[in-house]
C-alpha cells in the first residue's frame, strides 16, 4: 500500500484518549497499538501501520507533540523513538 502523510491533530495538553485517537487508522479507524517516531533535527514523523487493514501512514509531529509522547504517552499506544535515519533511542512505558 502507498504511504499517506498527514499531520497529528492533538495538543500536548490534550487528554490521553484524544492523543490516541490521532493515531487511529484513517481507513478503518482501528486503534493503533505501536508506532515509531523518527525524531529529526527539525521535523519528526510517526510511522504507523494498521494490522487490521494493512494500510500505512506517516504523521508529522511538532516538537510539543513529541514531548507529550515522550513524557505521557497514551496507555494504549506503545511508542518507539528512533533517530532520523535509523537507530532506536528509547520506547515509551505504555
Amino acid at each position: 500500500m502507498s504511504t499517506l502523510t498527514d499531520c497529528a491533530r492533538f495538543f500536548a495538553e490534550d487528554p490521553a484518549p484524544l492523543v490516541a485517537a490521532s493515531f487511529c487508522c484513517p481507513w478503518c479507524l482501528a486503534e493503533l497499538g505501536d508506532t515509531t517516531v523518527e525524531v529529526g533535527a527539525h521535523d519528526s514523523l510517526a510511522h504507523c501501520e494498521c494490522i487490521r487493514c494493512d494500510h500505512d501512514w506517516d504523521l508529522a509531529l511538532q516538537a510539543a507533540q513529541v514531548m507529550r509522547l515522550t513524557l505521557a504517552p497514551p496507555p494504549t499506544l506503545h511508542v518507539r523513538f528512533a533517530r532520523e535515519g535509523g537507530g532506536d533511542l528509547w520506547s515509551s512505558a505504555a
